[in-house]
């Protein structure tokens, strides 16, 4: 499993199992061998190889990209049951989806994709769009030093930054780590070839193959996950607050 989401409000945490094709929450107190309290899963789900996910808890849906689609469910669906909308088709720009981050609070939702044309980019859509939309806004090329993704992102929703590990330009096809790797911030409002406005890391930095990004507003840190490093690393990041 590839992605794990809690729920502060519910206190529930779901994650995508791609074996299974299914989605599954679980209690925020699970405990040893524990079943879920529910599990979407079925032919109607049009669940194939779920790898990441989002939840929002606010308006209680789950949002799982998978390649040319993202498909939306109601948080508390049980069972084979059909998403309640899809976003997918050619103006959608969705080849490669696999990562997701919502903002409920300004009602967008941002995804990886890349147009089509093997180049990385953030696509933002409003969050209730569905069917062959566009993006509102599109971030990538040369001055966002977007390269690959290192894992799932992140969104601070009360200031609408973006949160994204990106493993650096030193980094090709079968390699594992670089030391250009970093983790960069956006803004939900950015459009077009536009850099990060923080990065913490490369070139020459001490991440390496950062995975997993999210942050502590408690304590105005930032936490990174690091598979080459096979480490956790805590950064103080006031800024971003």
């Amino acid at each position: 499993m590839h992605s794990i989401v809690y729920d502060p409000i519910h206190d529930e945490f779901t994650v995508p199992q791609q074996f299974g094709q299914a989605i599954m929450t679980f209690r925020g107190a699970a405990d040893g061998q524990e079943g879920p309290i529910r599990v979407i899963q079925g032919p109607k789900t049009l669940l194939t190889a779920p790898d990441r996910l989002d939840v929002d808890s606010v308006h209680n849906e789950i949002f799982v990209p998978m390649g040319d689609v993202i498909l939306v469910y109601k948080r508390d669906a049980q069972g084979d049951v059909a998403p309640i909308r899809t976003i997918k088709g050619p103006d959608a720009m969705l080849d490669g989806a696999g990562a997701i981050a919502v903002d409920p609070i300004h009602n967008v939702l941002v995804v990886d994709g890349d147009g089509g044309r093997g180049k990385t980019l953030l696509l933002i859509f409003n969050r209730t769009d569905q069917g062959n939309v566009k993006p509102k806004a599109t971030i990538g090329g040369p001055k966002s030093m977007l390269g690959s993704l290192g894992g799932p992102f992140a969104i601070y929703a009360p200031k609408g930054e973006i949160l994204v590990s990106i493993r650096g330009a030193g980094v090709q096809i079968g390699q594992l780590a670089s030391d250009q790797s970093f983790v960069g911030v956006w803004s939900i409002n950015d459009n077009g070839d536009v850099p990060p406005k923080w990065t913490i890391g490369g070139p020459n930095g001490v991440l390496m193959m950062p995975r997993g990004v999210t942050i502590d507003p408690k304590h105005k840190t930032l936490m990174v996950s690091d598979k080459r490093l096979n480490a956790v690393l805590t950064f103080s990041f006031p800024e971003i607050f």
